[in-house]
């Protein structure tokens, strides 16, 4: 499943749940829903590095957390999936040109 995401992107998905949830959660998330290993998801929360976009107080922890809650991993998807088509409108943000649409890949 976490091939469904850029790197970059589960890199600033990892440094947010490591700043917002516990790692035994963080662990949990990352080896349920996104593939990870056991030891894989350590090593990525061993090496966090600070969000490079924007704060870590989005939620997304709490976020995940609700949904995966709900029993549905359906539910846990919808807001991986919503949250990587805001990463992308804000890693592809340049304020000198207007885009449309058809210009941002979702």
């Amino acid at each position: 499943m976490h091939d469904d995401y850029t790197p970059r992107y589960l890199t600033y998905l990892i440094a947010r749940l490591y700043e917002q949830i516990e790692d035994k959660s963080t662990i949990e998330i990352l080896t349920k829903y996104l593939d990870y290993t056991e030891d894989e998801a350590k090593e990525a929360l061993k090496n966090v590095e600070k969000p490079e976009l924007f704060a870590c107080d989005d939620r997304i922890g709490a976020a995940l957390l609700s949904a995966e809650e709900s029993g549905d991993k359906q539910d846990v998807f919808n807001v991986l999936d919503t949250d990587f088509k805001i990463f992308k409108l804000v890693a592809n943000y340049d304020p000198n040109k207007r885009h449309s649409r058809e210009q941002i890949d979702f």
